[in-house]
């Protein structure tokens, strides 16, 4: 199927570039052909492109190269012509891609705290409020997924009882990795048997509905894991406060969208990073792969989220994550959980 679409894209849309431009190397042309039909075919922002010329330009960028490898360094240029700083191309193992320049708060505390906890912690604060501290994971595949979800499961379950009056869920350090097993962790103060978020395109067309079913996420009908319960329910309308910052990146904001919507939820801290778009990975050979921001995430009220996400309550540093009595953002949300409680 890439062939067929390979063959048609270059009869049709880089003929001209083809005759006039002469490559070093065949097969550096190659691999930058079949790069770009992936990109022409899946990216984003296809429809915004004038292709000739991005052609043309990448095609001047790669010409003198000796092999693959020498023409990588154009990936980082072709990204940000096509506005994805949320994809990359990686080449053994070694990810090339686009650093946009993002309006983002300097927070020092939180930056520097998402290198120091690493990993999922649950603790009770002021006597009856659960926290539930979820950071990224490295976990791209399916490898981990069970034990990723099972790690928060087993978290909650440590401090989980009658006694617990709300929940904080702090998604500050999560700087993103695989979302299923996060929102399969938390699925039980998520919702149930409901929709909960999903997938769309640019064109706002659906690309897959997050349905929560018996603690299990689905994309649609298929089901993603199988997560074990809870020893202890969870009390289903227990408020819950989310806390997110400018280190709150992809999955960590699809977790946090995934919340959006919820009876007795409300979001503290500051705007997210903003890699709110689905990415979608391509193998373009043994050595390589393309992944691109193909489409956006949709919480469950329908709101797509082209930039970022934003806290209802906005509030500007005052973190700590070493004394956890006297960080503003938590204060703020116990002060807000007592109230509906």
């Amino acid at each position: 199927m890439i062939f067929l679409l390979f063959t048609v894209f270059s009869s049709t849309v880089i003929c001209h570039a083809q005759q006039q431009i002469h490559f070093k190397n065949d097969s550096v042309k190659q691999y930058i052909d079949k790069t770009l039909v992936l990109i022409h075919d899946h990216a984003l922002n296809k429809d915004k492109i004038d292709w000739n010329s991005l052609q043309t330009e990448v095609y001047n960028k790669t010409k003198e190269a000796g092999n693959i490898q020498a023409a990588l360094s154009v990936y980082p240029y072709l990204f940000e012509k096509i506005e994805d700083h949320h994809g990359w191309l990686s080449y053994k193992n070694k990810n090339y891609r686009w650093i946009k320049n993002v309006k983002r708060l300097d927070n020092e505390v939180v930056k520097n705290a998402v290198k120091k906890y690493e990993k999922v912690e649950a603790v009770v604060i002021n006597k009856n409020i659960g926290y539930l501290r979820i950071p990224g994971n490295s976990d791209f595949s399916t490898k981990k997924m069970d034990s990723i979800a099972g790690n928060i499961v087993d978290e909650i379950d440590k401090i989980n009882s009658g006694k617990i009056k709300g929940w904080i869920i702090d998604l500050r350090l999560n700087t993103g990795g695989n979302m299923y097993p996060m929102i399969a962790g938390i699925s039980d103060l998520i919702g149930d048997n409901e929709k909960i978020g999903g997938f769309v395109t640019s064109e706002k067309k659906s690309e897959g509905d997050w349905i929560l079913k018996n603690g299990n996420i689905y994309v649609d009908n298929n089901q993603v894991l199988n997560r074990r319960k809870l020893k202890v329910p969870v009390g289903k309308q227990l408020p819950v406060a989310v806390l997110i910052s400018g280190y709150t990146a992809s999955s960590g904001e699809m977790t946090a969208v995934s919340l959006v919507g919820r009876k007795n939820t409300k979001m503290f801290g500051e705007d997210s990073a903003g890699y709110t778009t689905t990415n979608e990975g391509f193998k373009v050979d043994s050595n390589s792969g393309l992944n691109l921001a193909v489409g956006y995430v949709v919480d469950r009220t329908g709101k797509i989220y082209i930039e970022n996400v934003k806290p209802d309550m906005e509030i500007i540093g005052g973190d700590n994550f070493e004394d956890l009595n006297t960080d503003k953002k938590i204060t703020a949300s116990v002060e807000w959980i007592k109230k509906i409680k």
